[in-house]
């Protein structure tokens, strides 16, 4: 692994949260199972979380464009991803399961099922895919072995479990001994070579009094293209209804 894949402090979704700071641990404490099940609790471990991020589209001509949506989140299965300005304003994705996404198209007035072969595309016209929008759970999904670790970080090797279909053919965490954060992902093609980089960075605290990485960052490997999200809020606990995560509710919740 090239150390310039990992930048500075880098990601997840994702999106991690940095909560209590134990002491650093070594790679001997806990198993690599047991670091992915930390890592996931520090991501979703919350009865629910609602986050407003404003995300920048980068192309390789130094282009931009930039949509702000809010994402709110029930456990670690249930997702509601509303764009609020730019030409996406309106446009909605329900993550119901990592098999059952949905998205509302403002212009049609319709609410359409994402087919499963659609859902390794583009997220938004984003370097994201729906697929990464909706994969919610990691341990569900991969089995995992210890790569390497140094004095910061813990580098975890995971393959898909068993079953389970999967847009990469692995993908290698980078978990902070901190406080279990996702600093970094990479993400490898079928073809063994690596897809995208994913980085988190610049931990901020919030009024929810939680500190966590407040940029994103993806990058195509293969372009440069890129996408950053910024997280301007992040809130947790507010006991978000079930009602909020329904189909109905995706179409006529506006």
């Amino acid at each position: 692994m090239k150390n310039s894949v990992w930048k500075t402090t880098v990601p997840a979704v994702a999106l991690a949260v940095l909560v209590a700071l134990p002491a650093a641990l070594s790679a001997k404490d806990l198993t690599a199972t047991e670091i992915l099940r930390k890592m996931q609790e520090t991501i979703s471990g919350f009865k629910d979380q609602t986050m407003d991020i404003t995300m920048t589209v980068k192309g390789v001509d130094a282009s931009k464009k930039s949509y702000d949506f809010t994402i709110a989140q029930k456990g670690a299965n249930k997702r509601l991803i509303r764009f609020t300005s730019g030409e996406m304003k309106g446009m909605a994705t329900l993550v119901e399961s990592r098999s059952r996404v949905h998205v509302y198209l403002p212009g049609m007035n319709k609410v359409r099922r994402v087919a499963s072969h659609a859902m390794n595309q583009s997220f938004a016209g984003s370097d994201f895919t729906t697929d990464d929008m909706a994969s919610l759970d990691w341990p569900a999904l991969y089995d995992v072995e210890p790569l390497k670790d140094d004095e910061n970080h813990w580098y975890l090797n995971c393959t898909a479990k068993k079953g389970k279909k999967t847009t990469y053919s692995r993908v290698v965490m980078k978990v902070n001994k901190k406080g279990f954060a996702q600093d970094g992902i990479e993400y490898y093609a079928g073809d063994g070579k690596l897809a995208k980089t994913m980085e988190n960075g610049q931990p901020k605290k919030y009024p929810a009094g939680l500190t966590r990485n407040s940029k994103v960052l993806m990058t195509d490997a293969r372009t440069g293209h890129s996408t950053q999200l910024d997280i301007r809020d992040f809130r947790v606990n507010e006991d978000l209804p079930d009602s909020m995560f329904t189909v109905r509710e995706l179409q006529w919740g506006q």
